[in-house]
């Protein structure tokens, strides 16, 4: 081809290309503006502490930068503010938290919020409950005076009573020596079926002092027949072992399943007035109460849930003659649920493995009537034995749920322990990959406890050990007993054995206390302990704990820098102005929505008030007992 030929193809080659160069250009310039991935949410010009190292016995925070930007309900990138500010788009919302400290939402591992806000609305609403019981508390130092106003009670508060209204009556407060011992009728004096029902023949009456309780024929005839169970003496033990089966349940599955949206916005604001505005973005408990399950999933389905809820199945215990063929019925589904992770479950559990009070199952040196009043819910060979056998057996997740005694978690390891050696479906691998739990933690692990525990890989959740000093004052604390308390092993001592603890009462102060012979932890290990290991608990670390790109933009931002001010002001700094879960704005305080220019949003809290979510927020107890 002639040299002119070939510069005339080469100029026209040029041309094609340049044309599609330009059509191609113009039809960049016409994408869709929602096929363009800018982020919806900018925070930027703060100190973002991602806490992604969830190293157990380092101090590390992780990652400290500047600017986070969110698409959807995920983080999209972190980095200094140039680097993330660039992503922003026309529509995205940019905030400048001039320097405020951000941290990922905290995570409670055990607070029974349904629980407590339902008990909050029977208190605030009696006229309501009256067709279905009245309560009443009565108190005596002797069994002759606790007799004497239970036949008040009955004769004169509830002489006349409506078809099927209980009388309900509370002896002499939570965990009372006492009264839980005259409500097991063991002693001369004590109360005891028979003399119920001569005083109420046919009036249901329910007696309790936490844990124990006792019912008249009525009662367990009329509670019993409501769930379906034969109401004999043979299947009562069976189908009712504690006193929450009835105290979680007769109001709620009477009244609610014809009031659930009445039921689902109490649930809604209590979730979002006592642990989203204290910062919490992700909280666990088990359910009790056949009708708490179904006002959670609508309120799933509804978008309307301000946390997310990761839930232990307990309905086993709901009046359930046969406990380990309900487990074995039941299958394995811990970690099912919904897409966005609103709420789903962790775990099979009975609830509680020892009692409240003076009836915790402990080795502790006790005198000869507090070892009589100690209740033992796990014991070898036992229901609640064949029920948690059958659970691991059958390849479940258990969480332990509410074990304070050191005897009650001893028994569990050995069940463990003798399964691992005995079924060969059932081995120690496995047993570490479900990460078996034990809560609360203030009579357990002994020191040879927290070894067979980090041989089986499992977790803690705990409160502020520095809560037991109680125990070691007044004039009747033994010698041995005050000993055996300094003995147990602080909370400092169970994570340098490689135990994984999460926090029970957030960023509560007590944890880093120094009290007796218990060493307090640093406060980055706290934050870790309410964020961090808290995600492993619920069994979503590749989603939650940290501030990581992919990870869901779950965070919060605090009033001051909780890391390095003084200790004495943590509780203050560590309130939060602001809570973020899945990228939505939950919570937002007046104060930092003015300086922003924005409108305020969520409940307003006084964290100044007194109360278990006021003070020191965001440190709140485990609430609602097991």
């Amino acid at each position: 081809m002639p040299r002119v030929a070939q510069r005339n193809l080469l100029f026209l080659c040029s041309l094609i290309l340049l044309g599609t160069g330009l059509a191609w250009t113009q039809q960049t310039l016409t994408v869709p503006a929602e096929l363009v991935q800018f982020p919806e949410l900018i925070i930027h010009n703060a100190k973002i502490v991602t806490m992604n190292d969830p190293g157990i016995t380092n101090q590390n925070p992780g990652t400290i930068v500047q600017a986070m930007a969110v698409k959807g309900s995920r983080i999209l990138r972190l980095g200094t503010n140039a680097e993330v500010l660039r992503l922003a788009g026309p529509q995205t919302r940019k905030l400048d938290l001039k320097g405020r400290t951000v941290i990922p939402g905290l995570i409670h591992p055990h607070v029974h919020v349904h629980n407590n806000a339902v008990t909050d609305w029977e208190d605030a609403n009696p006229q309501v409950m009256e067709s279905i019981m009245r309560r009443f508390f009565v108190a005596g130092k002797t069994y002759a005076e606790l007799s004497r106003g239970i036949e008040l009670v009955i004769k004169e508060q509830m002489a006349n009573p409506s078809p099927g209204q209980w009388a309900w009556i509370d002896v002499n407060g939570r965990g009372d020596e006492l009264g839980s011992a005259y409500i097991t009728g063991l002693r001369e004096g004590s109360m005891t079926r028979q003399k119920l029902d001569a005083l109420a023949p046919k009036m249901p009456v329910f007696l309790v002092a936490h844990p124990q309780f006792l019912l008249n024929t009525a009662a367990r005839d009329d509670f019993m027949e409501f769930y379906g169970v034969e109401p004999t003496d043979e299947n009562e033990p069976l189908a009712i072992t504690i006193d929450n089966t009835i105290r979680r349940s007769l109001v709620l599955d009477r009244y609610f399943p014809a009031h659930m949206d009445q039921l689902g916005k109490i649930l809604e604001e209590a979730m979002a007035a006592r642990l989203t505005a204290n910062g919490f973005t992700t909280f666990s408990s088990h359910i009790q109460g056949l009708t708490f399950v179904p006002a959670y999933r609508k309120l799933q389905r509804e978008g309307r849930m301000p946390i997310r809820f990761a839930f232990a199945h307990r309905n086993c215990m709901q009046m359930e003659l046969d406990i380990a063929g309900c487990f074995l019925r039941g299958g394995d589904f811990e970690g099912m649920g919904d897409p966005d992770n609103y709420f789903w479950n962790i775990g099979y559990t009975v609830g509680a493995i020892d009692g409240a009070g003076a009836t915790i199952c402990s080795t502790m040196p006790k005198s000869q009537q507090q070892k009589e009043s100690e209740w033992c819910l796990l014991e070898p060979a036992n229901p609640y034995w064949k029920a948690l056998a059958t659970s691991l057996q059958s390849g479940q997740r258990y969480v332990l749920n509410h074990a304070i005694g050191d005897r009650s978690v001893g028994y569990f390891l050995d069940l463990v322990d003798g399964l691992i050696e005995t079924d060969p479906g059932v081995t120690l691998a496995d047993i570490r990959s479900r990460r078996l739990t034990a809560d609360h933690c203030d009579w357990h692990p002994r020191s040879d406890q927290l070894q067979r525990m980090a041989r089986l890989g499992m977790m803690l959740a705990c409160t502020p050990r520095s809560g037991n000093d109680y125990l070691l004052e007044g004039e009747d604390v033994s010698p041995e007993r005050a000993q055996w308390l300094r003995e147990q092993p602080s909370i400092k001592e169970i994570l340098a054995t490689g135990v994984m603890v999460a926090a029970e009462s957030g960023l509560s102060l007590n944890y880093l206390k120094t009290t007796g012979a218990q060493e307090g932890i640093d406060r980055v290990t706290l934050m870790k302990m309410a964020t961090t290991f808290g995600s492993y608990y619920v069994m979503k670390e590749k989603e939650l704990g940290s501030l990581e790109p992919g990870k869901f933009a779950d965070f919060a931002v605090l009033t001051g820098d909780y890391f390095t001010v003084p200790q004495e002001e943590i509780p203050v700094a560590s309130r939060p102005l602001m809570t973020v879960v899945g990228g939505k704005t939950v919570v937002l305080r007046a104060e930092l929505a003015q300086e922003l220019g924005i409108s305020s949003v969520g409940p307003q809290i006084d964290f100044e008030a007194e109360g278990d979510y006021g003070g020191q927020a965001p440190s709140i107890t485990g609430g609602g007992g097991e």
